[in-house]
């Protein structure tokens, strides 16, 4: 065959089935090449976010950059359903105080008990909030002036739900 009917061929072909088409693009929730755990957002928003990994993260920077995921969840108001409640400390390490913000999921309040332990588990404060509801809360100032340096375990309880952190505070 010569070229010239090999090229009439082929477009004739190709007239017939097109080389250009259209495809659905399906973008996969988790990008594992932007996964990065010591990413450090600069932006100090709590606005939690439910990724579509049904992951609650502080922001959607942490969700996008610390987590590499790509959307978040539509289905709900930015805490996940899965978690109840999500809470956040800082600065960590601290030395005078932390700021304390707490969401409920969609719909949730209850009265929140936080309570700070030592290492060698004595509890060292315990306070009581009514006014956290499921739209983020303004930071709560707690103060740590009578706590000497070391680590110590916030335990945040609602509803029969646990979330536990740790701090450290250094000297003053």
């Amino acid at each position: 065959m010569n070229m010239q009917k090999l090229l009439h061929l082929f477009f004739m072909v190709g007239s017939l089935f097109p080389l250009s088409g259209y495809s659905q693009v399906w973008e996969e929730c988790i990008d594992s090449n932007r996964v990065n755990p010591y990413y450090r957002c600069n932006d100090p928003t709590f606005d939690p976010v439910c990724g579509c990994n049904n992951v609650t993260y502080r922001n959607g920077c942490e969700m996008y950059n610390v987590g590499g995921v790509n959307y978040p969840s539509t289905t709900s108001n930015g805490v996940c359903s899965n978690d109840y409640f999500y809470t956040f400390i800082y600065p960590n390490p601290c030395t005078e105080r932390i700021n304390f913000n707490m969401q409920f999921t969609d719909q949730e309040t209850a009265p929140v008990t936080l309570q700070i332990y030592s290492v060698f588990g004595d509890l060292m404060l315990s306070q009581t909030y009514t006014s956290i509801s499921s739209s983020p809360s303004p930071p709560i100032t707690i103060y740590l002036t009578n706590l000497k340096s070391g680590m110590y375990t916030l335990v945040v309880r609602a509803n029969g739900v646990y979330k536990i952190s740790k701090f450290v505070k250094l000297v003053t």
